[in-house]
């Protein structure tokens, strides 16, 4: 009895892997996708986003429907830096040769809370059930730039510590 429910256990698992599509998300698939995740400063240098210090947030849903957190991924380190790690991604209620929607989110950090760094998309991808190999999210070759603005109150801080110090140079003299 026990060999019958773990059989049907392990069909019911297998048969929700055709009950949704499937895409793959990497950016870097030679030739035609190379697509560099790089964070800009407002001091106008750039680099590459590297390690888990990073977090990329995957959401997608039925084209024109809801998005939803579907997964997250991490970037490669060394000269790999700015790629992300790839997974294969299961969207659920889209169906083999439907069109999803993607977005992704850029987080600092190893969870996806707060505000993102930067947002990404819609992106459009066709998913494929299996035993259809799944389709790579086509990002294009150009660089995906995050753009780091510093917040108010941190200006605030620094201004606040030059006034400071400008106070304590004047109070010396």
């Amino acid at each position: 009895m026990k060999k019958l429910i773990i059989a049907a256990a392990a069909l019911m698992v297998s048969l929700s892997a055709y009950g949704q599509g499937q895409f793959v998300f990497n950016n870097r698939v030679p030739p035609g996708i190379d697509a560099k995740f790089r964070l800009d400063t407002d001091t106008g240098t750039a680099s590459s986003l590297a390690g888990n210090a990073y977090l990329v947030q995957i959401l997608s849903g039925p084209k024109g429907g809801t998005l939803s957190q579907i997964g997250t991924t991490d970037f490669r380190t060394g000269a790999a830096a700015g790629y992300v790690n790839p997974v294969t991604l299961a969207v659920p209620g889209v169906r083999d040769g439907a069109v999803a929607e993607v977005r992704l989110n850029i987080f600092q950090g190893t969870t996806a809370t707060g505000a993102p760094l930067g947002t990404f998309g819609p992106f459009d991808i066709t998913v494929a059930e299996a035993p259809n190999l799944p389709g790579n999210l086509a990002l294009g070759t150009s660089p995906l730039t995050v753009t780091v603005i510093p917040e108010p109150t941190t200006l605030a801080l620094g201004a606040l510590g030059l006034g400071a110090l400008l106070l304590m140079r004047r109070r010396n003299k």
